[in-house]
């Protein structure tokens, strides 16, 4: 954990440190409240004694939550679905594990991922001729 500088709204500096907590199962996200929303970001704002929250993870009131990962390992499937439509709108990212068939798999991996990088150079290329940086 390496403390990040950031500036305050009084224009001071002020020390922030990016830490990951994980639960257990049956521990869960409970135990705590949340405030904010929308370009302010997600804040904790209440932490009830004695939850883990406040034994296990330390949380404190005005702590950002940055993000959330939920593990999918033995995960209902209705609760999965409903976890992935919720998050939609939002910018997520996926951990997959895959098995990859053989060497026809490979190549078509490779030669798609040739093609996308193909396809951007020439965007890039067309966006600067058009705005004459080139």
């Amino acid at each position: 954990m390496l403390p990040v500088k950031s500036a305050s709204v009084l224009g001071l500096n002020q020390e922030t440190m990016e830490v990951t907590l994980k639960t257990e199962v049956e521990a869960g996200a409970s135990g705590f409240s949340v405030t904010g929303g929308g370009d302010e970001g997600i804040f904790i704002k209440k932490v009830l004694k004695e939850s883990p929250a406040s034994k296990v993870f330390s949380l404190r009131e005005g702590d950002q939550l940055l993000s959330a990962t939920i593990f999918f390992d033995n995960i209902k499937y209705e609760d999965a679905l409903k976890i992935l439509q919720y998050s939609e709108p939002y910018r997520v990212q996926f951990s997959l594990k895959r098995k990859i068939a053989g060497k026809e798999e490979l190549e078509h991996i490779h030669s798609t991922a040739q093609y996308k990088k193909e396809r951007l150079s020439q965007v890039l290329f067309t966006d600067r001729m058009s705005s004459g940086k080139l």
